[in-house]
């Protein structure tokens, strides 16, 4: 049997079963097919979305970073105890304006001060002794003054007695044996060059010659003598001078009280034990050294403080600067003296031109903020600002935003809209930034790009 007569007999029982299964009302087999096929229900079709593009313009690609800072005095000054202790008082606040000498803080020193007061009363009491003794010795100052007037006395008399007449007498003696002896040699010649003259004419001048020799040696002995008789009296008269000296001395000490070694000792114990205890007092006590501004305070009464740890800083009222804390990575990609822009937090109306005044030189550094330098006016203190730093610059080159730029495997291009439809460009890029990405080649200012 054949495809087709097979095909006739099944089409001829279909028709049979729906005929068998249709209301009698008389209907063909044409009618009842009719009434069975289901009507066609239209599909909705998506409408086209259109692709976004972007035009390439010329104009400044920057890299900028962005920080906020506090508007802070810009001359800043920690304080902190030189030992450590429990804060007993704090005297000040946030923003309270300060003079220099005023006390800020201190510790629990009530045991210091009890001690300064009794040191004091023992130091007083010492004075006091030591004054009495001075004034009361009247026997002491008396003695030391008939001292001091014999002294005086003796270093008169001293001078008085004077050996320089033997001295000049003695130095003429010299002098006359000198010529006695010149006239003796003179005559003893005479006595020689004369063949004439006796032999004993000759002897006289020798005997003559002789005695003047030993005169000349007489006057210089007696000279000799008489030079250290005055030598001898300069050193009296010294030692009369430093007698006279040291009454004097004496007489002042006695006066002074100062001959009482007992009491003199006990004044210096009683000042250095005030001295050391004043010396504590200081150690445990925070002063301001300069006139100026409160910028934080770390303590509270009752604090356990430790030594040379920070716990207030103070700073000039004038001038101020933002001062920033940045991680070190985002710091050192600043340097000083970078211009940029400056604002308080949400006022763009009081934007200035700022620069850089300080970065931390390195991570261990203690004071790791950054500064900002501004010409901001009339702005409170620990104003938010914020701070826009220039990292690179490219001026006057093309750009795209980011979204018009694709990549695949190693190629990077874009879509540039032309006449004939899309065409895929190979670009090369320069600076990029978060809002723009400079094209070096590749497009032409006013090309228009299809997004992807």
């Amino acid at each position: 049997m054949s495809v087709r007569v097979i095909k006739a007999l099944l089409l001829v029982s279909a028709l049979g079963v729906m005929a068998a299964c249709s209301p009698q009302t008389g209907s063909s087999p044409d009618q009842a097919l009719a009434q069975t096929e289901p009507t066609a229900t239209p599909i909705p079709t998506a409408p086209a979305v259109a692709k976004p593009t972007y035009l390439v313009q010329r104009g400044d690609v920057q890299n900028i970073l962005e920080f906020t800072g506090r508007w802070q005095p810009r001359d800043q000054m920690t304080l902190s105890f030189e030992v450590a202790g429990t804060i007993r008082q704090v005297n000040v606040k946030q923003g309270d304006a300060i003079t220099a000498g005023q006390l800020l803080a201190d510790y629990q020193i009530t045991d210091l001060e009890n001690q300064l007061a009794t040191a004091q009363l023992a130091l007083d009491t010492a004075q006091k002794n030591l004054t009495n003794g001075a004034t009361g010795d009247v026997e002491s100052v008396a003695d030391a003054e008939i001292a001091l007037a014999n002294a005086k006395l003796s270093l008169e008399s001293t001078k008085a007695n004077s050996p320089w007449t033997g001295v000049a007498s003695a130095k003429l003696g010299i002098e006359n044996a000198e010529l006695a002896l010149a006239n003796a040699q003179r005559a003893y010649d005479e006595a020689l060059s004369r063949p004439e003259s006796p032999a004993s004419a000759v002897d006289s001048a020798l005997q003559q010659l002789q005695n003047a020799q030993n005169s000349l040696r007489s006057a210089q002995i007696s000279y000799d003598s008489q030079a250290q008789s005055f030598n001898n009296y300069q050193f009296q008269i010294k030692q009369s001078e430093n007698s006279v000296i040291q009454a004097e001395l004496n007489l002042e000490k006695a006066r002074a009280g100062g001959g009482d070694a007992s009491a003199t000792q006990s004044l210096l114990s009683a000042q250095l034990n005030v001295d050391q205890i004043k010396a504590n007092i200081a150690r445990s006590s925070l002063y301001a050294p300069i006139d100026g501004q409160i910028l934080s305070v770390a303590i509270k009464p009752g604090d356990q403080a430790t030594a040379f740890a920070t716990v207030i800083t103070i700073g000039r009222p004038e001038p101020k600067e933002a001062v920033a804390s940045l991680a070190i990575t985002d710091a050192q990609k600043l340097s000083v003296g970078t211009v940029g822009v400056c604002q308080v937090l949400n006022r763009p109306e009081t934007a200035v031109q700022c620069v850089v005044r300080r970065i931390p030189s390195t991570s261990k550094e203690a004071d790791q903020t950054t500064r900002v330098a501004a010409s901001l006016e009339n702005v409170a203190s620990d104003q938010l600002i914020e701070v826009q730093m220039p990292l690179q610059v490219s001026e006057g080159v093309l750009w795209l935003p980011p979204a018009a730029i694709r990549t695949f495997q190693n190629r990077t291009f874009v879509v540039l809209q032309t006449p004939d439809g899309p065409r895929s460009i190979d670009v090369t890029l320069g600076l990029q930034t978060t809002d723009r990405v400079e094209i070096t080649s590749g497009v032409n200012e006013g090309d228009v790009v299809l997004g992807p």
